[in-house]
């Protein structure tokens, strides 16, 4: 078979072992692409495991991935592959939940779980590698990521006198970042299981294939008992006490989260109702990606929807896809 005058060959595993292995290679050498490969690795090994089937994609995932680890291993090169390795299998994670029909809770805190693990594995075993509180390496982490940051900010055209602000607000941007670095472990690897799970979804689609759970995602709310963690984590924030403040803040930020899912399954019910073209549903998601300001009106719009109930409002009377 040939396409855009490159030969495919037919036999399906290989060439889904060709497309899984490009992927992977770029993922793991090509610094400016590798990360946004990384992210979106998930959607790949979720496709062919549907697909495919989990053991042949399983296969065809490992063979590029121990590949990067013999070229990294004897011409010593820094190449993530534990990285990649885990979010293929968080991909495959995904796949499996969602064949099983688990709830929709489960196909993304599942996956998600496998990366919190790794992130907090990394700290605890690096810390025991440098005999160091792993809390340590967390600051310091985070303080090379804002010193990186500061220093792109700085070659950007932008007035010294504001340059020179950010830098000396170094300190202020360290302790803001490390103080809410628990809640940004969870939310991270969920914000990048969900978006995998939406693409895959749509994706899976146009290939006829339907995962009932999955089409759940415009109907889901957060469980009602969340709203009492969040108003005591938001009242505890009132206490001196910089141990009680510090989880409080954390729990807060978390079930506040909860209601920007709830607000964006709310836009997303109004987008299946109103029949609005694919394109605009991902602008929607890249504007909020960009303008993070936009977060905030839609949480609040989940967390009201306690009460209001916004979906009822554009029900139509016909079923839901």
């Amino acid at each position: 078979m040939k396409k855009f005058g490159i030969l495919i060959p037919n036999n399906s595993f290989l060439r889904m072992l060709l497309i899984l292995s490009f992927f992977v290679l770029a993922a793991a050498f090509v610094p400016a692409v590798g990360a946004i490969v990384l992210i979106f690795l998930p959607l790949l090994t979720l496709f062919y495991s549907a697909v495919a089937g989990k053991a042949k994609t399983g296969a065809a995932f490992l063979i590029p991935v121990g590949l990067v680890f013999l070229f990294s291993h004897f011409w010593h090169l820094n190449a993530p592959y534990l990285l990649i390795l885990i979010m293929g299998i968080v991909g495959l994670t995904i796949s499996a939940m969602a064949l099983k029909n688990s709830s929709i809770e489960k196909t993304v805190i599942y996956p998600a779980l496998i990366m919190i693990g790794a992130i907090c594995a990394f700290f605890i075993y690096s810390g025991f590698q440098l005999s160091v509180n792993p809390w340590k390496l967390v600051e310091q982490f985070i303080a090379q990521v804002t010193e990186q940051n500061i220093n792109l900010y700085a070659q950007l055209p932008f007035d010294k006198e504001d340059i020179l602000l950010i830098k000396n607000s170094k300190p202020l941007f360290v302790d803001a970042f490390t103080s809410i670095f628990p809640a940004g472990v969870v939310i991270g690897p969920v914000i990048i299981v969900w978006i995998n799970v939406l693409l895959g979804r749509d994706i899976l689609r146009k290939s006829t294939i339907i995962l009932p759970q999955l089409e759940g995602l415009s109907r889901w709310s957060a469980p009602e008992f969340v709203i009492w963690i969040f108003i005591i984590a938001g009242g505890l924030l009132l206490f001196p006490h910089d141990q009680i403040r510090f989880f409080s803040l954390n729990i807060f930020i978390l079930t506040g989260f909860l209601y920007l899912f709830q607000g964006l399954a709310i836009f997303s019910f109004l987008f299946q109702n109103k029949n609005v073209p694919v394109f605009f549903r991902y602008l929607f998601y890249f504007l909020i990606a960009v303008q993070q300001f936009l977060m905030i009106p839609i949480a609040i719009a989940g967390l009201f929807d306690i009460w209001v109930n916004f979906r009822k409002f554009f029900q139509k009377n016909q079923a839901v896809t």
